[in-house]
């Protein structure tokens, strides 16, 4: 496992063409053994960038004002979307088993994904700041407790939905109308593992607020990378069940190289 900062630029040994892949949580951990170093550096600075959004979001929750977390939400989602995408196509690479130049990757997923990274990290930075606005102000009384459930889950499907939403802004450019009818679809198709994986990432999350300031002590290792895996490695078995993605990259890749 390279050590985070003494990263070089230079691709993991990979998998042998002819090794059989390993699945479930055996595959989570051999990628992350593997692309540790890449999915450390790209954690930190997506958390970096997310740090405007969650300082936005405090305030606006201890000031009680939900236009504050309007804001925060559009701004800082917007801000912290490309990163984001960045670490998210690093994820993706690794679960395809392509090699990662960590420099040459990075910049380039970020230079590709900012513009149309944007507005979908405003729209679900928005969405999820506004939930976290409700689920505080809630007053926690027996009546309160199916309105304490539906933003709940609605917190969830959030979690899973913007999920979706970033693995197809990586991979695809597709208009967001289109990509936000298949986060629905995909959301609902494969509803148990959307929300198995968004309850992992929410887990996480919360327990780095929750533990503050002790969780501050482990969060300079797992940043924004552990979620982002969390979220990404359940579903990216439907990601390429659904659109047969290595296939048709590979195709892709085939087709430049007879190009040039």
């Amino acid at each position: 496992m390279p050590f985070p900062f003494m990263d070089n630029g230079r691709p993991g040994p990979g998998v042998p063409p002819d090794a059989p892949r390993k699945t479930g949580f055996a595959r989570w951990c051999e990628i992350i053994g593997r692309d540790f170093g890449a999915l450390w550096l790209s954690g930190a600075l997506a958390l970096a960038a997310l740090a405007p959004y969650l300082l936005g979001l405090y305030f606006a929750v201890a000031a009680h004002l939900p236009a504050l977390a309007v804001a925060a939400g559009v701004l800082g989602g917007a801000l912290a979307a490309p990163f984001l995408a960045a670490l998210c196509d690093i994820w993706l690479r690794g679960a395809r088993d392509e090699p990662v130049l960590w420099r040459q990757t990075w910049t380039k997923a970020l230079r590709q994904n900012a513009r149309q990274s944007l507005v979908p990290g405003a729209l679900c930075g928005t969405v999820i700041a506004l939930q976290v606005f409700a689920l505080y102000h809630l007053n926690y009384a027996a009546d309160t407790l199916p309105m304490l459930a539906v933003l709940a889950l609605g917190l969830l499907l959030a979690f899973a939905f913007a999920a979706w939403l970033l693995a197809q802004v990586v991979l695809f450019s597709d208009a967001l109308w289109v990509q936000v009818k298949n986060c629905v679809l995909l959301t609902l198709g494969y509803l148990l593992p959307s929300l198995g994986a968004a309850a992992l990432g929410l887990a996480y999350t919360a327990a780095m607020v929750l533990l503050a300031p002790l969780s501050f002590l482990v969060l300079p290792l797992t940043n924004l990378w552990l979620p982002a895996a969390l979220l990404l490695g359940p579903i990216y078995t439907k990601l390429e069940k659904t659109f047969d993605l290595e296939a048709s990259i590979q195709a892709l890749h085939t087709q430049r190289q007879d190009e040039e």
